[in-house]
């Protein structure tokens, strides 16, 4: 049923074809005279042809308006409901039939050689072919989209899109630590932050006050690098990474450690990976040192890794040894 409901389209040419040119044949078959014959087969090839196409387009037809619901089951015809362009379409295609058989059987009267195919075959294949075009002109007007009226339309509320946090997984701006201004030339070990080696950066807003040791001005930034110790000093290893933000004349701080080594995971509950944001629970320490934003000043560690003195080398020895 799907199958043939879907090549509906495809039949429905092979008759409005027909309606197109078998009144040009029967017109020429009404010339009597010899030499008129081939025109009597014409338009009898071309009736048979267009009664077999109307039957498949039927057949199909009623199975397309079946797939598509718009025939109730056990409905053999659109007489009722609000389709009024199916329902011409359905009559123009259903009285084509009647006509067409009629048709059919005037072209095939018996006639002498000399004679015309007669004025019954003439007008009712002219009556046949009317109904042919009109049956394929209201299925070709069904194809048209429906014009939609702006009255009609039922508004939908637009649901506002959902903020997305740039930095739910990571601290992206802090992460860009190395484009800030460095505080120290060198790591300074520091024991309030677990006695890693730690280096600040502040961004062009942040650098006068602290290094003053101010207030920091609204929507300041401080990151603080660290790496881990190792025999007294900065070891390969890197420690967490520690931000700092005024928002709204607080503090806003940030603690990222995205591997935590095993024997340091102590610090972070068992965590393998840490990323804590205020108002975390876990930052409650932290803010008790910066509360107000930047730490006590006198506070800072200055403990910076011991240089070893240069040895200057020893001059070489001339070839062959000394004399």
């Amino acid at each position: 049923m799907d199958w043939i409901a879907a090549k509906h389209a495809l039949l429905a040419h092979l008759p409005v074809a027909v309606g197109l040119l078998l009144p040009l044949a029967l017109l020429a078959a009404q010339r009597p005279g010899r030499g008129i014959r081939p025109w009597w087969t014409a338009c009898r090839y071309l009736g048979w042809a267009g009664l077999l196409g109307l039957l498949g387009s039927l057949v199909s037809g009623w199975a397309r308006a079946h797939t598509l619901g718009l025939l109730p089951p056990g409905r053999l015809f659109p007489w009722t409901g609000d389709a009024a362009g199916l329902q011409h379409h359905a009559l123009w295609a259903a009285a084509s039939l009647p006509l067409g058989l009629l048709a059919l059987v005037a072209m095939h009267r018996r006639r002498k050689e000399y004679q015309g195919l007669g004025f019954l075959a003439l007008f009712l294949g002219l009556l046949w072919a009317t109904t042919l075009f009109f049956a394929g002109r209201t299925g070709q007007a069904l194809l048209r989209p429906v014009p939609v009226v702006a009255s009609a339309l039922i508004a939908v509320p637009v649901k506002a899109p959902i903020a997305v946090d740039p930095e739910a997984q990571a601290p992206l701006r802090a992460l860009d630590y190395a484009a800030l201004q460095p505080v120290q030339s060198e790591p300074v070990k520091s024991p309030a932050h677990g006695g890693r080696w730690v280096r600040v950066w502040v961004d062009d807003a942040a650098a006068e006050a602290y290094r003053a040791g101010g207030p920091l001005p609204p929507n300041a930034m401080v990151v603080m690098s660290s790496v881990e110790d190792r025999w007294g000093r900065p070891g390969p290893d890197p420690g967490p990474l520690y931000a700092l933000e005024m928002k709204d004349g607080k503090p806003r701080l940030t603690f990222y450690w995205p591997r935590v080594p095993v024997d340091r995971r102590n610090e972070t509950g068992g965590a393998s990976r840490a990323y804590w944001r205020s108002p975390d629970a876990h930052l409650e320490t932290c803010l008790a040192c910066h509360a107000g934003g930047l730490a006590d000043p006198a506070k800072r560690s200055r403990w910076k890794a011991l240089r070893r003195p240069k040895v200057e080398a020893a001059p070489a020895l001339p070839a062959g040894g000394a004399k």
